[in-house]
């Protein structure tokens, strides 16, 4: 079974044991959706317990996430571990990619020639932009507009895109 990230508790919040979250998801509303089921990762002792969220609320880059059965005592145990929940492929509409999917995909251009492989995937104001890591070269940049991706094979771990003038 997979999980995906939703993001790091960095401590409790307030007397009833809501959670503050630094976010990592672009889709919390549904993702904390009242009922929905919730992992908290313990990466020290490699351990996952599963909870059901019963509020949340959003400030900026900050999640508040108030789960049942989870007190003020025991949500002080969780600082500094990671919210998750199970990676369904299903929840996603065409078109649209887990950013964990993405990262190790080779990258290559419309000749089929492999330019290097995306080592991440990071969030700009203006777009999703792919970091390309390159064999002895500079990383490159390739914006996740369909400009510029021409395929992604998520299951072949290939994304081609159209390479432009000065862009390597």
């Amino acid at each position: 079974m997979e999980y995906l990230l939703l993001g790091k508790i960095i401590d409790k919040f307030g007397l009833d044991g809501t959670l503050k979250v630094y976010s990592t998801t672009n889709n919390a509303k549904k993702r904390y959706k009242k009922g929905a089921k919730v992992f908290i990762y313990n990466e020290k002792d490699d351990s996952r317990k599963e909870f059901t969220v019963n509020s949340y609320r959003s400030a900026g880059n900050l999640d508040y996430v108030k789960l049942d059965n989870l007190d003020v005592n025991e949500a002080e145990l969780y600082k500094g571990c990671e919210l998750q929940i199970i990676k369904d492929r299903g929840d996603l509409e065409v078109g649209y990619y887990y950013y964990s999917d993405l990262v190790g995909c080779k990258v290559e251009n419309s000749n089929h020639e492999i330019l290097g492989e995306v080592s991440v995937v990071e969030e700009f104001p203006a777009q999703i932009t792919l970091r390309v890591k390159r064999n002895n070269q500079k990383d490159f940049f390739v914006p996740f507009i369909k400009q510029f991706i021409l395929k992604v094979d998520i299951e072949n771990k290939i994304i081609t895109i159209n390479v432009l003038d000065g862009m390597l």
